[in-house]
């Protein structure tokens, strides 16, 4: 797995955001969060952001190309606070798309914030998800539990 490292304040600390189930173009209150999010984020001083997944609604991203990523992401957190290191780990609805899209090293081209990682996620009925590298799911959790 890999490891991230940030250099705390002067008094030890570390100050970050948490969010997730936000990539709804804007919609659905997103925008008016992503607001609120970077006057916070001004406020403490964060270091970076972490994202719990579900991060574009309602099935992931189609391609590394879809325009939903910056629709969600890039246009809606333009808060200087929020111009920071972006911690994603994958949702339900992530996994519904193109998983590969949202763990590709070209979203970082377009957007340096984004680092995107899988977890694990418990299934859901009726959906089709993308597994890949995933399953089966106790060798994944095993490997995890080696790190």
């Amino acid at each position: 797995m890999q490891k991230f490292t940030h250099t705390p304040k002067a008094d030890g600390s570390l100050s970050f955001l948490v969010v997730g189930d936000w990539g709804r173009r804007g919609e659905y209150n997103q925008s008016d969060v992503a607001l609120q999010m970077g006057d916070v984020g001004e406020k403490l001083d964060i270091d970076f952001v972490i994202s719990t997944g579900d991060n574009f609604y309602d099935d992931g991203l189609t391609s590394e190309h879809d325009p939903n990523f910056e629709d969600s992401f890039t246009k809606i957190y333009t808060a200087k606070s929020l111009q920071k290191r972006w911690y994603s780990v994958l949702g339900n609805h992530d996994y519904r798309g193109d998983v590969e899209a949202q763990l590709s090293p070209f979203l970082r081209i377009i957007d340096k914030r984004w680092i995107c990682l899988r977890s694990f996620i418990v299934d859901s009925e009726g959906h089709t998800y993308d597994w890949r590298e995933v399953y089966p799911p106790k060798t994944y959790i095993s490997a995890m539990l080696k790190v």
